[in-house]
């Protein structure tokens, strides 16, 4: 996940990746794909409504071994940028750096974690400003990659899914660890911690289940390791076609807040 309703997070905090588009399928092949993506939040009770929309470039290189994925979106007051990069390896994609830009009303927030498997860690080094008053956040911090499992970062973490990749148990449930920002469990929306922030490996579980004829699968997510804006009675609900691909999400927040990604055709 950190805050769901940061700037620096307000894309990167959907699980697994979740605005990338249809025709995702067609984009694991070699080559570059141009797709689009819609996201819809109101906060207190549409006291506050943003609207993001953009593109995400994909290039996929098998034979090189490399990945890359471009994300960029622009709606009122608020602009974002995210690049990632990984290599696949044994047909699994994994994440080798992410930086992400985002600007909201003024501010600023930028976020990157790179990934180093010969000396099996990570670093994550973020400026984010919280939503409602604005107050600041940063971390700078390197942490362990434990041998034999598995770390994604969100983008990783879709491309894994969409290509059956992801690491899944016996009873269907998918899951892997991302890399975020440690949180107390009590942490508010505009709550900082006098004695800074350290990174930690978060769990990401889900299992989808059939939703109707047309082979569409839906998985109830709990993202309350990611934000603290989310709600333990409440996981977000995500809605994938028959190939796999993401259709909608829809998350029911604290404080009257709720968020909605609708997905768009290519562009």
């Amino acid at each position: 996940m950190s805050h769901l309703l940061t700037r620096r997070q307000l894309l990167a905090a959907i699980p697994a990746g979740l605005l990338l588009t249809r025709g995702w399928a067609q984009a694991l092949e070699d080559g570059q794909s141009v797709m689009g993506y819609k996201l819809d939040l109101s906060v207190l009770f549409n006291l506050i409504t943003l609207s993001l929309a953009g593109t995400v470039t994909q290039e996929i290189d098998r034979k090189a071994g490399r990945y890359r994925v471009t994300m960029e979106g622009q709606g009122t007051a608020i602009s974002t940028r995210t690049e990632a990069t990984g290599i696949v390896q044994d047909g699994r994609f994994k994440p080798l750096e992410s930086r992400s830009v985002h600007v909201f009303r003024g501010r600023q927030n930028t976020s990157v974690t790179t990934y180093d498997y010969e000396r099996q860690r990570a670093e994550l080094h973020a400026v984010a400003h919280t939503l409602l008053l604005g107050r600041r956040r940063q971390i700078d911090d390197t942490i362990a990659l434990p041998q034999g499992r598995h770390v994604d970062d969100l983008i990783s973490a879709e491309l894994n899914f969409a290509a059956n990749t992801l690491e899944r148990e016996a009873d269907g449930t998918y899951h892997t660890w991302v890399v975020r920002r440690a949180r107390a469990e009590n942490e508010g929306p505009d709550d900082v911690s006098p004695d800074g922030y350290r990174a930690e490996l978060v769990p990401l579980r889900f299992r989808p289940a059939p939703d109707g004829a047309a082979g569409r699968l839906v998985a109830l997510i709990d993202i309350t390791r990611f934000s603290s804006w989310a709600r333990s009675d409440q996981p977000a609900r995500v809605t994938f076609a028959a190939d796999r691909q993401l259709e909608s999400v829809e998350s029911a927040l604290i404080l009257g807040t709720t968020l909605s990604v609708r997905v768009t055709a290519n562009a």
